[in-house]
């Protein structure tokens, strides 16, 4: 006969549970930092694009554009990409762990339920 019991069984899938949410609040802490750092670099890259090679003042548009064009701009665009693939990743396996919790604890019940039945 086994020692594992009910009680452990459940805070084996609540450990499960609190493991992957760590690891979700470490990608959306990334994917926010990014976020929000992505408007701060358009603006540094903006400022720099604010006088154009003619030495004439261009407008806040042209900044704009300007700015999207570059390669840091380009790059930092991939990571923040990356940083949604991970949040979203580990959203999908917060999920799933959560589905299967569910789909235990039901079966636990059905179990229960059963065996009262048939003594």
């Amino acid at each position: 006969m086994s020692n594992f019991t009910f009680d452990d069984s459940l805070e084996k899938r609540l450990n499960e549970l609190r493991k992957i949410g760590d690891k979700h609040a470490a990608a959306k802490k990334q994917l926010s930092i990014l976020d929000h750092g992505r408007k701060i670099m358009l603006s540094k890259i903006m400022k720099e694009k604010q006088i154009n090679s003619s030495g004439k003042l261009e407008s806040v548009s042209a900044q704009e554009r300007e700015a999207r064009a570059t390669k840091e701009y380009q790059n930092y665009i991939e990571q923040l990409g990356q940083a949604i693939e991970e949040e979203s990743k580990w959203a999908w396996q917060k999920e799933i762990v959560r589905i299967n919790f569910e789909i235990w604890k039901t079966r636990m019940i059905n179990s229960v339920v059963e065996k009262k039945h048939y003594g």
